[in-house]
């Protein structure tokens, strides 16, 4: 009978599962993820953005107009794109350029986003930026201040991380 702990292939798959492991903690103690399951982080995230774009939308239409939805669907069709674009981008920018988005202090986060409604604009012809260009960057901005508030509660509420407080 052989003993396995002296197996070097079953080490190195230990070994290979604990730094997945302490990267995903390491991913959701600096904000990256919402929520260990991925399942739920894509939701948590579809829910917050639907939320976030709401708000941003009706308050800049109520103080100075930025963005311009035609129907509550194109609203809807833009938020699913925007959030499927950001997981898809933001996936790549943490597997390949994890230091330099820490070096750059999440700018490239910010630049990520703007990407992605840039693309969401041009997508979708029922979305309009109005006025002049700068406009995309300031509902960026204003997007992504609101849903920092909003992750930060996701994140640190117990009953939505099933009682795991995962380092915080």
């Amino acid at each position: 009978m052989q003993n396995d702990s002296n197996d070097p292939n079953k080490n190195e798959d230990n070994k290979d599962k604990i730094i997945r492991k302490k990267k995903a903690i390491i991913g959701y103690q600096l904000g990256l993820i919402l929520h260990m399951n991925f399942g739920y982080h894509v939701l948590l995230l579809t829910i917050i953005n639907f939320l976030v774009g709401g708000i941003v939308v009706g308050l800049s239409s109520r103080f100075y107009p930025i963005i311009q939805f035609e129907s509550i669907e194109s609203f809807v069709v833009a938020m699913l794109l925007f959030t499927s674009i950001e997981v898809f981008i933001k996936g790549l920018m943490v597997r390949y350029l994890y230091r330099f988005v820490l070096m750059t202090f999440g700018l490239m986060f910010y630049l990520s986003n703007l990407l992605s409604f840039y693309l969401v604009d041009l997508s979708i012809s029922q979305i309009s930026f109005l006025y002049n260009g700068s406009n995309i960057f300031a509902f960026t901005f204003i997007f992504m201040m609101i849903r920092l508030l909003f992750t930060t509660y996701v994140r640190k509420s117990k009953w939505i991380q099933k009682g795991a407080s995962h380092g915080l």
